[in-house]
């Protein structure tokens, strides 16, 4: 009979075989690792401690119950091996962590606590798994700037994203409604740009709609950043920061109005959603400030992808701009979309020279400018995906449907609120990044994957751990496995594997629903359907064939 924990792996790996027998850890528990193994080790010491209550420490390996080997290589793939005597973790460093959470996923679902349960048995079945990914992009964004998140909720959303093998954890940081990261150059940013005084209610597009009449804020300081960084290298995690531009900067324009298309217009920071025709200006003062912001952000954080938005900038404000107009002459630059063209091959040459590469939406490749380097995210459906590959730029599928996981999990009213309907977790599951794709020689330019949880409608930690999961399991198999089960096969698999996240105390969306207190309601988490997801892809789709966006 096939052990349950070893057929609930979720991501599916790439072989399991079962043995017979099983490990057992007692107290101490000896732990060997080479040089290259040793800050895993102690991620797998500390976090098993805690769970467990047995006592981890290191030995020699013919001693130890645990055993890290490394391999030569930067390849994500691991081989576990689980015998009566031991547990053996051979891998590249950056694959050692994916074996220990496999590991982790074998023991009994209450490790994931953090502390011990009396009467557990600390068992592991004998087998062995050997496993690799099939994408080495497999992400998650989320939206700080609609409704901001505390770092502690980072820092539990990267336990539980390491806890499916994702490894990029993309922060939108700047947007209309707020700024999200300590500037040392420009203490406006975090003194007026990172706090509004209310929030639309619903998905409020106009400043005159009703609002929750409550302040909402808050920032990262550069070590409060540092420290995100850090916990998810740890977790095998890279973090991807993203500062959108030239749109979507109505926060940062309310702090430095001299920034802005027309510095006399008074801006507040934004209280309502939509698309904002508050766009940076692209004048020399404002290009030397968006450097100087630049440089601090390099400075936080190492990933070699730095995202700079690029998405629904209207460009009426810079051809009604004199001072705009003025300065495109003089560059001999004809037309605000020669402007953009412009903007973003400065920033692309700006951070190539600091050795980083330019990564955005899928808009910036309407207009040129990028570097060969440069990277894509496809948004609006998988065209720009297909066009930014076809031109040699690498590229991450980031599809409205189905991985926008602000629309809601089921056209029931029973949800709670979301920005439409629907993408469920059998959506989800059913992705195929490579189906529609017509030049399939192309197709190795495709990164990976990500879900999007933008949050205008997601609106306290708990909302945002429920419109999560479970699609981010569903979308982790997408991404990981290179070949997948049926969709009833991983529903099975996942009901198990949901204890797990029970155990973490996550608040998911259990399989039949939602539950009583996870309901909309009648109040502020009402169900209301902003968009209807076939008619949001039909104008996305058209939409796709040019960069501006139609207002």
């Amino acid at each position: 009979m096939p052990n349950e924990r070893l057929a609930t792996l979720i991501p599916l790996p790439q072989h399991v075989e079962q043995r017979s027998g099983e490990l057992v850890l007692r107290s101490p528990v000896g732990v060997a690792a080479d040089g290259g193994a040793a800050a895993v080790a102690n991620l797998l010491c500390v976090e098993l401690s805690r769970a467990t209550g047995l006592r981890f420490e290191f030995a020699d390996a013919a001693a130890a119950q645990i055993v890290l080997r490394t391999e030569a290589g930067d390849s994500e793939h691991y081989r576990l091996e689980v015998d009566a005597q031991r547990a053996v973790i051979s891998a590249p460093s950056v694959g050692l962590i994916h074996g220990v959470y496999t590991l982790r996923q074998l023991l009994p679902a209450a490790n994931w606590r953090s502390a011990p349960l009396p009467g557990v048995t600390w068992s592991a079945p004998a087998c062995v798994v050997e496993d690799r990914p099939r994408f080495g992009w497999r992400g998650c964004m989320i939206d700080v700037t609609r409704h901001f998140a505390a770092k502690q909720t980072i820092l539990r959303f990267i336990d539980l994203l390491a806890m499916h093998r994702m490894n990029r954890l993309h922060l939108h940081l700047s947007d209309d409604q707020g700024w999200r990261v300590e500037i040392k150059a420009f203490p406006r940013l975090t003194e007026i740009a990172s706090h509004r005084p209310h929030t639309g209610l619903g998905f409020a597009t106009s400043p005159n709609d009703p609002n929750d009449g409550t302040p909402h804020g808050g920032y990262y300081t550069q070590d409060d950043l540092r420290e995100i960084v850090a916990y998810a290298a740890a977790r095998g995690i890279m973090v991807i920061p993203e500062i959108d531009l030239p749109g979507h900067s109505r926060a940062l324009t309310a702090a430095y109005p001299e920034f802005g298309c027309f510095p006399d217009k008074t801006v507040e920071v934004g209280t309502y959603f939509g698309i904002s025709s508050d766009l940076v200006n692209p004048l020399p003062h404002t290009i030397a400030a968006l450097e100087t912001i630049l440089d601090e952000l390099l400075a936080i954080f190492p990933a070699p992808w730095i995202h700079l938005g690029g998405d629904e900038a209207p460009l009426d404000p810079w051809r009604n701009s004199p001072a705009i107009r003025a300065h495109m002459a003089s560059l001999g630059v004809e037309s605000a979309e020669a402007m953009r063209t412009w903007f973003t091959a400065h920033f692309a040459e700006f951070l190539a020279a600091r050795g980083r590469r330019l990564i955005g939406w899928d808009e910036i490749i309407h207009y040129g400018g990028l570097a060969p380097d440069s990277a894509i995210m496809s948004w609006r459906g998988e065209k720009g995906g297909m066009k930014a590959a076809a031109a040699g730029y690498d590229v991450v599928m980031a599809p409205v449907f189905p991985t926008y996981f602000d629309y809601a999990q089921s056209d029931s009213a029973d949800e709670p609120l979301a920005i439409g309907q629907s993408i469920t977790l059998e959506d989800v599951y059913a992705y195929e990044p490579s189906a529609h794709w017509n030049d399939k020689s192309t197709f190795s330019k495709v990164l990976g994957v990500q879900c999007q949880l933008w949050r205008e409608v997601i609106l306290d930690d708990a909302h945002l751990e429920y419109m999560a999961f479970p699609r981010v399991c569903a979308l982790a198999e997408v991404a990981w496995s290179e070949q997948r089960s049926d969709f009833d096969a991983f529903r099975a698999r996942l009901a198990h594997h949901l204890e797990r996240l029970d155990h973490y105390g996550v608040n998911y969306r259990p399989l039949e629903g939602p539950r009583p207190w996870q309901k909309g309601g009648t109040g502020r988490k009402a169900y209301q359907m902003r968009f209807n997801i076939k008619e949001a892809l039909a104008w996305l789709d058209n939409w796709a064939e040019s960069g501006e966006p139609p207002l």
